[in-house]
């Protein structure tokens, strides 16, 4: 593929990623500041992110504001938050049409990157406090976010298997935080995080897209690089999940017609790719293992799927699954293991999954936003592999290989979101 990729430093703990592909027509910056999860912080840097892209000290009113990108050929700016691994990674995130695509070639690039400047780097601040009304309405939002994940019986399932499945690490906590510590932010924290986050955070900036703006990137490099830093974090991404001494099995009761069951694995083995297939092997396609005898065979599951986390070392199999048939789900799925552990699957299953994870490889081309989040990920391992080096790591893995991995996963915990008996409607 005729991609471009560069990663260079531009400051202490700050880097710059660029990936250039003639075939796109438009641009993504993507601004993300790294630092340890702190469960103190969550909510309160999730809150900044949100107020930070809702004005700045030139445009101080949000629909103003709102226009102004509007103007700019409809571009779009939104604040990011999420955890990775034991870190919390959030930041502003810009989405442009390339400059010779405007009427008469005209430069909208180094506008909208200054805006994005300009609200990352000097935010509508009045004598050391933001914007009161958008600290309200932005604080009331978090809030909405926090009630609207126990209102999803899925992601409250999944969020509280995590609790379990990372005790005791950071990783166990939500990006968002409490509704309580989410309620007590203050604009006094605000503004000391955003300092904090200016001088300490790790700074990964990200341009994806057709290039042609490297006026816009200059900009970029020049008002980062002008940030005083200090006592900046130490990101090490891969922090694998340490195995209990026993199986924690753990419920909890709700009103779902449907129960949400989540098993995690947890392994020390090193090549992530041939994780990754013995995992898809198992149950991240519809010809895996659990899909064709857990779902379709025994019909104990409205679902049955595994996901690998590579940076920590653990594998999650997720299943929707009736409360009379919980205990069988979860001796079927321990049976499907076990066959991969011993080497039951031929040489065509494993082609078949292999072909489907090259598949879905290749696709991060299909758009930008694929494509950064691709090489995000890589930069997380350290590496710089593109789709096509990573399809060969996967032709090249054997079922031998995928065997001894499958050996190498050891169940560590069952969490179930039960359904009570005589619930009402989910």
């Amino acid at each position: 593929m005729a991609i471009r990729y560069d990663r260079s430093v531009i400051g202490e703990g700050m880097t710059l990623t660029r990936i250039i592909d003639p075939k796109y027509k438009t641009n993504i910056v993507r601004v993300r500041f790294v630092v340890p999860i702190d469960p103190e912080n969550t909510g309160t840097n999730s809150l900044l992110m949100s107020l930070l892209v809702t004005s700045n000290s030139e445009i101080r009113s949000r629909s103003e504001l709102s226009s102004k990108f509007m103007g700019l050929y409809g571009t779009s700016i939104g604040s990011i938050a999420g955890n990775v691994s034991d870190y919390q990674a959030m930041g502003i995130s810009m989405n442009m049409i390339m400059d010779k695509y405007t009427i008469g070639g005209e430069v909208i690039s180094e506008e909208a990157v200054r805006q994005l400047l300009l609200c990352v780097l000097s935010p509508d601040i009045t004598d050391g406090k933001f914007n009161e009304n958008y600290f309200r309405l932005r604080k009331q939002e978090l809030l909405d976010n926090i009630a609207a994940s126990v209102n999803d019986k899925r992601t409250y399932a999944y969020l509280k298997a995590k609790e379990v499945i990372y005790e005791g690490e950071p990783a166990a906590n939500t990006d968002f935080g409490t509704a309580e510590r989410a309620e007590s932010i203050t604009q006094e924290e605000l503004m000391a995080q955003y300092r904090y986050l200016l001088e300490s955070a790790v700074i990964d900036i990200t341009v994806c897209g057709g290039g042609d703006i490297d006026s816009a990137v200059d900009m970029l490099k020049e008002a980062f690089s002008k940030l005083e830093r200090k006592n900046v974090v130490k990101v090490d991404y891969r922090t694998l999940s340490p195995l209990k001494n026993g199986v924690c099995i753990k419920e909890e009761f709700m009103d779902v017609k449907q129960c949400k069951m989540f098993m995690a694995y947890k392994s020390d083995y090193d090549d992530i790719y041939v994780c990754k297939v013995m995992s898809c092997l198992l149950g991240g396609s519809a010809f895996s293992k659990l899909f064709l005898n857990v779902r379709e065979k025994l019909s104990l599951c409205y679902g049955c799927d595994s996901y690998y986390s590579e940076l920590k070392g653990v594998m999650l199999i997720e299943s929707g699954v009736d409360a009379v048939n919980i205990e069988k789900a979860q001796e079927a799925i321990r049976e499907q293991v076990k066959i991969l552990q011993g080497g039951g699957f031929t040489e065509e299953e494993l082609e078949n999954t292999k072909m489907y994870i090259k598949s879905n490889f290749m696709a991060n081309y299909d758009s930008e936003w694929d494509m950064a989040a691709w090489y995000r990920a890589q930069n997380s391992r350290g590496t710089a592999y593109t789709p096509e080096e990573v399809c060969d790591i996967v032709d090249r893995i054997t079922a031998e290989q995928v065997t001894e991995c499958a050996k190498s996963f050891k169940e560590d915990t069952v969490f179930v979101l039960k359904a009570k008996e005589d619930t009402a409607d989910e």
